[in-house]
């Protein structure tokens, strides 16, 4: 018996957290270069320096006729985690970027479980879903791919299963 509580409890206390960052989010991917304000520290000089260069610059109008090239993000679906089992809390969002498809956990919290899945099913069975695999975080904002050859629009809930034992965690309906 000793085990197999081992087996079932000791994932409650194992806590993943993962703050992956959202596809295309250029304010994460400049991170190496971090923006300071200098006007505090600048000599007096320079100070007036500054605010010649401003006042030059105040009735000038800047356009762009130039289209951006960023790549976009689109939100597909989304929806809030619902408890099943156990308590849950945050978001799930189906993202498309660029010609990916992200399933995107936001907020996301749960405790742990013996070998939880991530599903994509058509209800809060298992009768037709599809893997994505085992969870990789109980806490955070974690991404997780789907293959483009995945009909999106037939599995719209997002299932916390746990495995071992045939148990529905938690789910997100995607609308």
């Amino acid at each position: 018996i000793a085990p197999i509580l081992w087996y079932t409890l000791s994932p409650i206390w194992n806590v993943v957290e993962l703050n992956e960052p959202l596809p295309g989010d250029v304010t994460t991917q400049n991170k190496n270069s971090p923006a300071t304000d200098n006007l505090e520290r600048m000599s007096p000089e320079q100070k007036m320096e500054f605010e010649k260069a401003m006042e030059k610059m105040k009735d000038k109008v800047l356009e762009m006729n130039e289209v951006m090239d960023t790549p976009m993000v689109e939100i597909v679906a989304e929806g809030n985690f619902q408890a099943r089992a156990h308590e849950v809390k945050g978001h799930a969002r189906l993202i498309q970027h660029e010609n990916n498809t992200i399933l995107r956990f936001e907020d996301f919290e749960t405790i742990n479980g013996p070998d939880l899945h991530i599903y994509l099913s058509q209800d809060l069975g298992t009768a037709d879903f599809i893997d994505l695999g085992k969870i990789r975080a109980t806490k955070g904002n974690v991404n997780y791919p789907v293959d483009p050859s995945i009909d999106t629009k037939k599995y719209r809930n997002v299932l916390v299963w746990c495995e071992p034992f045939g148990v529905l965690f938690s789910y997100a309906e995607l609308k």
